[in-house]
């Protein structure tokens, strides 16, 4: 695969834009149930996938990946009730079948953007998992492309649908809490990052992982099994880190509870406390 530097990906993008409503004008193929792929089966997408799979008005169609395990599970999954789905390596051979209403994003965060409005572009809808972008202007370039093509776009903010959170928002907006001054926000985990790779994985690259094609809009860079997988979570490459895991959906929350269109200033402040950059 030829390497797409950030600049093409940024240009692309931003070549997108433009601005009409967002609306629900078309979902579901001729049989009234929404016929979907999935790019990006790994981990998180297989769970997602399953999630979609489980409804009754959705219909499995394709499922790419750049790396012939993840691919092959995905399809497994879909493939559970006697159906059979397509597989591929490239997500641009998906968007081209006509046959496919929607796709689920599962990739990591680096490769959210340009499927996203390249989806848009090719009359698909989208529900991509968050982060939705790592930069405002590639996260505003995907919000104009879904305007431009009348798309639907759902990002994978999850607890927006959760009846717990849904009630304790109503119960803080309704004015029960009396004044709100702060919201603190905070997640704890116990992970060691970088330490190891993900289990099963070696220093040589597996036979049938398409790294070129992993590495996508992002600086190109020999394969390297502590990249890989959980782990690119770890490199400013592919990522922002647990902030952008699951900070992205605990700040949401507290920006939900607030009403708040988003922030007016950010400061951060850590270190390299368990690996370099």
């Amino acid at each position: 695969m030829t390497q797409i530097s950030r600049r093409d990906f940024t240009r692309t993008a931003v070549a997108a834009g433009a601005s009409t409503a967002l609306s629900r004008s078309r979902i579901l193929g001729a049989n009234g149930r929404v016929r979907m792929g999935i790019i990006g089966s790994g981990d998180r997408g297989q769970a997602v996938w399953k999630l979609f799979l489980q409804q009754a008005d959705t219909q499995a169609v394709a499922v790419c990946d750049v790396y012939d395990l993840s691919r092959n599970q995905g399809a497994q999954l879909a493939n559970v009730n006697g159906g059979s789905v397509k597989t591929m390596g490239d997500y641009r051979q998906m968007l081209d079948m006509k046959d496919i209403d929607a796709v689920l994003i599962g990739t990591p965060d680096h490769w959210h953007a340009l499927p996203t409005i390249q989806a848009c572009e090719a009359g698909k809808d989208v529900y991509c998992e968050k982060p939705l972008s790592l930069f405002v202007r590639e996260g505003r370039a995907m919000v104009n492309a879904a305007r431009k093509h009348n798309r639907v776009v759902q990002t994978g903010s999850q607890q927006r649908s959760a009846p717990h959170y849904q009630e304790a928002v109503q119960f803080m907006q309704e004015g029960k809490l009396g004044a709100v001054n702060k919201i603190t926000v905070g997640y704890t985990r116990n992970a060691n990052p970088g330490f190891k790779p993900v289990e099963g994985l070696t220093k040589e690259q597996p036979a049938g992982l398409d790294w070129d094609m992993w590495l996508g809009p992002a600086p190109k860079v020999p394969y390297d099994p502590f990249r890989f997988m959980y782990n690119f979570r770890w490199f400013w490459d592919y990522s922002g880190g647990q902030m952008t895991n699951w900070g992205a959906h605990n700040l949401d929350i507290a920006r939900w509870f607030l009403k708040a269109q988003g922030p007016r200033a950010v400061a951060a402040f850590g270190g390299r406390y368990a690996i370099k950059d």
